[in-house]
């Protein structure tokens, strides 16, 4: 097995983490819906409850351009950017870490190169989404953040979707897609009015539509 083998295989089978909990120990931490986490590169999280947003100010506007639910490591090195900031849109629980001690532990166990793509694939998303989200026209860019958003929740593109009906989260409203498809509450509301005619999408009751 070669490395991108067994690195599918650890995303897949949630190896790391389970790894991880096997052999560190760090007390949990509670944030609030709405409040925010400091973060910096010495530190790497891993999100045990909830949901956590990546946001980042754009010509006065916060702007969601990645997400980390349950089991997410969270690390990125645009935080140190003072534009950056990691927001929960519900209570969250999560442990903290030393990145130094982290590391060495990881490299002694042989996992460190796995921890290392992960974190990586997770920031060079977090790129991709902060351009599409700031170049595409708006139609484009709020079908986009739906598709990130049902993927993260149940970790598969949309047109993969199984089941014909899926419940969506409690924190999604009006105003967080909006932040999700970098314009405005009133433009999204709009847009949204003939989305299903275009687009694999019902918004109703705080259900979508495959």
């Amino acid at each position: 097995m070669d490395f991108l083998e067994f690195q599918s295989f650890v995303e897949t089978d949630d190896l790391l983490v389970s790894h991880i909990r096997r052999h560190f120990s760090s007390p949990i931490q509670r944030e609030r819906k709405g409040g925010r986490i400091c973060s910096n590169q010495g530190k790497v999280l891993l999100i045990k409850k909830g949901t956590l947003a990546l946001r980042y100010n754009n010509r006065h506007r916060d702007v969601i351009c990645q997400l980390y639910s349950k089991d997410a490591f969270v690390y990125s090195t645009i935080l140190n950017d003072e534009r950056f900031y990691l927001e929960a849109l519900e209570n969250i629980e999560y442990v903290e870490f030393s990145l130094d001690e982290f590391s060495l532990q990881l490299e002694e166990d042989q996992l460190f190169s796995h921890f290392l793509a992960t974190i990586l694939s997770s920031e060079e998303q977090a790129m991709k989404n902060r351009l599409i989200l700031e170049t595409e026209k708006l139609e484009n860019r709020l079908f986009y953040a739906i598709e990130m958003i049902f993927e993260n929740l149940y970790g598969h593109k949309m047109e993969e979707a199984e089941e014909t009906i899926y419940v969506l989260p409690a924190w999604l409203k009006i105003k967080t897609l909006a932040s999700f498809a970098n314009a405005s509450v009133v433009a999204v509301s709009r847009n949204l009015q003939g989305f299903s005619k275009k687009r694999a999408y019902r918004n109703k009751n705080n259900y979508l539509e495959g």
